[in-house]
């Protein structure tokens, strides 16, 4: 008798517990959800702010698989609720992948205000990519690919891709405010244009108030990932050596090689009113391709001291283009700052100009540590 009032006893506290649990009653169907996987913001040809959201439809009866909408507003806040009157089901934002920014709304300053409520909404994802698109967002936001996965997964693979081979920045909504606040660095983000396709073309750097500069190819952001020592995996890199003669049409000097695990040293120095920053790179390499006569087992030195030359060319040109436009996506200036801290104090409020007068000196060393199969 006891053992059944025990048990008794046992079932009513189970039952109070779970009278105390939150039910189902705010479950919701992703029929009656839209969830946006992919946002945009952009200035129109009178420069109205238009905001653009792409959300999959998970409806049997819908002939469309990706639903797009475009409204005009003047903050983020203001555009949800306009979307909200324009589809079918409830807006979700917990879920995006993407945000799309357009060149015209990169060329003024100060647009990152704009991002405000994606930090303040607790819901919001910080590791949301950020792109820049060398063109209207419109075009990306309304092309549908017949070859493709859903646009907003596609484009978040592409980037996500181009970073792993180390040709694109890769940016999110939390290193983004970073770069904004951090004195020490200045942000860029990874850039897509579409033409036939949608493709990665690099990464846009900025100035401290989010305005655009200018952008690095793929083979300059190779060389920042580089300088950054942010390399993801092996990079392969190939360079055109001008010193060798074009033994036919398909030699033209080149050489490809992987950057096996390398080292970066960054000593600074504070003299005569102007930062010394000396950056040494030691790159192991795996050659993978060569396009002209040269025994390497007999004449590696030799090679090696060519690609040293010509990679300490381009990245001299890559840091004079750093200097005219008076960015340091480098981040020297967390150097500068951890090393000569007196004399960045002076400065820290405007690096920009002094980066662009520092002397940046990048000493490259190479070492080919592998041939391929064939000596």
């Amino acid at each position: 008798m006891a053992e059944l009032i025990r048990l008794r006893k046992i079932m009513l506290l189970l039952m109070a517990v779970i009278l105390l649990l939150p039910g189902c009653d705010d479950r919701m169907d992703l029929e009656n959800i839209s969830l946006v996987l992919m946002m945009g913001i952009d200035l129109d040809k009178d420069d109205n702010l238009v905001f653009y959201s792409s959300s999959p439809v998970f409806n049997k009866e819908a002939k469309e698989k990706n639903e797009q909408s475009k409204v005009r507003a003047i903050t983020g806040r203001e555009s949800r609720n306009k979307l909200d009157a324009r589809v079918s089901a409830l807006i979700s934002n917990g879920k995006i992948q993407s945000i799309l920014l357009g060149k015209r709304l990169l060329e003024h300053e100060e647009w990152f205000k704009l991002l405000d409520v994606y930090f303040r909404d607790s819901k919001a994802n910080s590791f949301v990519r950020i792109l820049a698109i060398d063109g209207p967002v419109e075009d990306i936001m309304f092309f549908k690919p017949v070859d493709k996965r859903r646009l907003p997964l596609h484009v978040a693979k592409l980037i996500d891709t181009s970073n792993s081979r180390n040709l694109a920045a890769d940016t999110t909504l939390f290193t983004l405010h970073r770069q904004m606040y951090e004195k020490g660095i200045t942000p860029y983000i990874p850039q897509l244009r579409k033409n036939e396709e949608i493709i990665a073309t690099g990464t846009a750097l900025l100035n401290k108030k989010g305005k655009y500069l200018t952008s690095l190819n793929l083979k300059e952001n190779e060389l920042l990932t580089l300088l950054q020592d942010k390399v993801q995996g092996s990079l392969s890199y190939t360079i055109q050596l001008p010193k060798e003669s074009k033994e036919d049409l398909f030699s033209a000097g080149a050489v490809t090689f992987y950057v096996l695990h390398f080292k970066r040293k960054v000593h600074v120095t504070y003299s005569q009113d102007q930062f010394h920053f000396d950056v040494e790179l030691d790159l192991p390499l795996r050659l993978t391709e060569k396009l002209f006569a040269l025994d390497v087992e007999s004449e590696g030195k030799k090679l090696e001291e060519m690609i040293n030359k010509e990679l300490d060319k381009q990245m001299k040109e890559l840091i004079a283009k750093f200097q005219k436009y008076q960015i340091d996506p480098i981040g020297l200036g967390l150097f500068a700052r951890a090393y000569q801290y007196d004399a960045w104090k002076k400065v820290d409020d405007r690096w920009g100009e002094a980066f662009s007068k520092a002397e940046v000196n990048v000493h490259v060393k190479t070492k080919i540590q592998d041939m391929g199969e064939i000596k």
